[in-house]
């Protein structure tokens, strides 16, 4: 086999690849036969709607965002394909076709959603053939409803409106956010208390990253945080590699909760031992309880914003008075006398 005759080959296997994949998407059955088929260990899947790294979990990843429609009509170009060796680089445009569950054939306008992007991924060759190791996605345009119960959405490209400036720079951005308004949560008071636990133990005390991605928006704020420029689930991971590397044997205790239809309050104490710097203090070994009260405001079943009121100063008297009390806690729900 020539050389010329060898790319050609793995040309037509890559976008074979690529239309298998958008195929997949349309005909369900999401398992581990269909993912290793396509992906390799360790994918890395980076979408509007949400990411995902690793073969495990990629099925119930895919099935997660593709529950939300009655039915799907993927359409792609062909794939521009660069092959280097036993790596390779794929692009190709979408039309894709969302269908509401319970809409009537043809759908209604306010039924049907629409978007127009482009795919770019790689992919490895491997001993059963090419398989993706990268796959992202970029919107370019949307029309029609957004999906009920979205989660994890970037409203700057799943936008009903189409293409729209910076909000930073535009002049209209009020005006914008009048017509595009914060998507309704679906949580209830209870759920949303569940939400912030598993925020709080799975992140902060177990030091688990993934749950940065699980349970917050893909565009999530985090206001009066170490860095306020920081977005979405980065900006949470930031705060909970600083306390990882501050503190061990971490426990965060919600003292009290009040729910107000999209947001919620609590107050939390975190215990822990002072094992690593914290603003500017060496580690003293102490072991520390430290409070705060934090806003949540919630989008669909996600987390997409955080103001937070932290007892910094407190702690600092504290570590640098060589464990001086500053004043003893109280148990849940019962001020200081």
């Amino acid at each position: 086999m020539t050389a010329e005759t060898a790319r050609l080959t793995d040309v037509l296997s890559l976008r074979d690849l690529a239309g298998r994949y958008l195929a997949g998407l349309d005909e369900g059955g999401f398992d581990e036969t269909w993912a290793r088929s396509l992906f390799t260990e360790d994918i890395e899947m980076t979408f509007p709607v949400g990411s995902h790294q690793g073969l495990a979990g990629v099925a119930g990843f895919t099935t997660e965002i593709m529950a939300r429609w009655g039915r799907t009509h993927h359409h792609g170009s062909e794939s521009q394909v660069e092959v280097d060796g036993d790596t390779a680089r794929l692009s190709w445009s979408l039309i894709a076709s969302h269908v509401h569950h319970g809409s009537p054939l043809p759908p209604d306008p306010t039924q049907y959603f629409q978007l127009g992007g482009r795919f770019t991924g790689t992919a490895r060759r491997t001993r059963d053939g090419w398989r993706f190791d990268r796959l992202r996605l970029r919107i370019v345009w949307t029309t029609g409803a957004v999906p009920r119960g979205v989660t994890q959405v970037d409203r700057k490209t799943l936008d009903t409106r189409g293409n729209t400036a910076d909000p930073a720079t535009s002049a209209t951005s009020a005006t914008s956010a009048e017509e595009n308004p914060p998507m309704p949560t679906t949580l209830t008071a209870d759920q949303q208390k569940e939400l912030i636990e598993k925020v709080f133990h799975e992140g902060l005390d177990l030091g688990d990253l993934s749950a940065a991605d699980r349970y917050l928006t893909a565009d999530f704020r985090n206001n009066g945080s170490h860095d306020d420029s920081m977005r979405g689930p980065e900006a949470f991971k930031h705060t909970i590699r600083i306390q990882q590397s501050a503190f061990s044997g971490i426990k965060y205790e919600i003292l009290d909760f009040i729910s107000m239809g999209d947001k919620a309050a609590i107050r939390w104490v975190m215990h822990g031992k002072h094992t690593g710097p914290f603003i500017g203090i060496k580690p003293t070994g102490l072991q520390v309880q430290h409070q705060a009260i934090i806003w949540f405001r919630f989008e669909g079943d996600k987390i997409a914003e955080r103001w937070g009121i932290v007892d910094n100063f407190s702690l600092q008297k504290f570590l640098q008075s060589g464990g001086k009390p500053v004043g003893p806690l109280t148990p849940a729900g019962k001020p200081a006398a």
